[in-house]
């Protein structure tokens, strides 16, 4: 196990530096890493293989839960570089180490752009953290949050209760099992803001139907004036965009004002995407000191781990390549279409190209 060190009292197995650690802020201790030399060859293993061609092994010290619920595979474990970490289905959603990264990304950047957000619907979820986030501001007086899978929220909030921080029990917040898209059918509620959070399938399966231009038209319907639309975007880079530039596509049949935001959630092996969309709200419109005084006035100076001002700005910014691939036009999602991935897409390299300080 990890050996805290508290810095006035340093004891235990740990290494002699030849140098001091500087004192840390009030609630920080320092951890000894673990050493990989002292744990051997072999150990348990989780395979993450979402990707169809790459797999990833995350080490672990123990299986902390496995079920089969009705809709999906559910595995918690206790790994070596993330803490615990929710698996699904064999894809990783969640670790204790950057969930705060994540959460606060999908969340803050719009309840911070909204004027005055009180009613906030959250389709998926299931960890609570979400739902967390949401509710630590103040303005919000009801937060209905849809999961289809009742098991998986129970199996989260019994074993991983630093997401939820007793988000379920908070009055504000009605939790109801069903289809996200079923509720939306049903109900007239009016929101200021809707979260999507659900798995990221664009495969052709059931949440397909949760990423298309008809649920995004029926979303829309239930947002009052003002009202903004976050999309966990699935994994983006220049590099893996596709299906992140389809959502964008289809919004944008949807709303005036689509934009595309991503930050590096280091479990999840790569840069993540996230949209936001409304008919009126730009995040151009907002700069980062106005970022800040808003986080400030609603949600204080303790509460975020990772979000700033201008944290939030920059993950608006892209490469050159990255606003390429957004710019071009392509498929959008529609109800009972299969989604075909464009080709890709090769430059053309000259052969014996050589540095333009050569040329000259």
């Amino acid at each position: 196990m990890p050996v805290r060190q508290d810095f006035q009292q340093i004891t235990g197995d740990v290494p002699l530096r030849p140098y001091p650690l500087p004192p840390l802020p009030p609630g920080h201790f320092y951890v000894e890493a673990e050493d990989p030399r002292s744990l051997g060859s072999g150990g348990i293993f989780v395979r993450e293989d979402a990707d169809p061609f790459d797999e990833y092994n995350y080490r672990v010290k123990s299986i902390v839960y496995t079920g089969r619920t009705q809709f999906q595979d559910i595995v918690i474990a206790d790994t070596y570089n993330f803490g615990r970490a929710l698996f699904l289905d064999g894809a990783i959603q969640s670790s204790a180490e950057d969930e705060a990264l994540y959460h606060e990304m999908l969340v803050q950047p719009a309840l911070l752009m909204h004027d005055n957000p009180r009613d906030v619907l959250i389709v998926g979820g299931g960890e609570g953290a979400t739902l967390r986030e949401v509710l630590a501001h103040r303005s919000v007086g009801s937060a209905v949050m849809i999961d289809i899978d009742r098991e998986v929220v129970a199996v989260c909030r019994d074993q991983m209760p630093t997401w939820h921080c007793g988000a379920f029990e908070d009055p504000r917040a009605t939790l109801l099992y069903m289809d996200g898209r079923r509720y939306l059918e049903e109900t007239d509620a009016k929101f200021d803001i809707i979260i999507i959070d659900v798995v990221d399938m664009l495969e052709n399966g059931p949440a397909q139907r949760l990423y298309t231009r008809q649920f995004y038209e029926l979303a829309h319907g239930h947002l009052r004036a003002g009202g903004i639309l976050v999309v966990q975007g699935l994994e983006f880079s220049f590099a893996d965009y596709k299906a992140h530039c389809a959502l964008l596509r289809t919004l944008r049949t949807v709303f005036a004002e689509v934009h595309s935001y991503k930050t590096c959630v280091p479990s999840f092996l790569g840069s993540w995407g996230f949209l936001i969309a409304s008919q009126s709200v730009s995040p151009h419109d907002f700069g980062s000191d106005a970022l800040d005084r808003a986080i400030l006035a609603r949600l204080g100076s303790e509460w975020l781990d990772h979000a700033t001002g201008d944290f939030i700005k920059a993950s608006f910014s892209h490469c050159k390549e990255t606003r390429f691939l957004l710019d071009l036009p392509g498929p959008i999602l529609e109800d009972d279409v299969a989604f075909v991935e464009p080709p890709d897409i090769a430059e053309e390299q000259p052969f014996g190209q050589i540095l333009p300080a050569l040329s000259d």
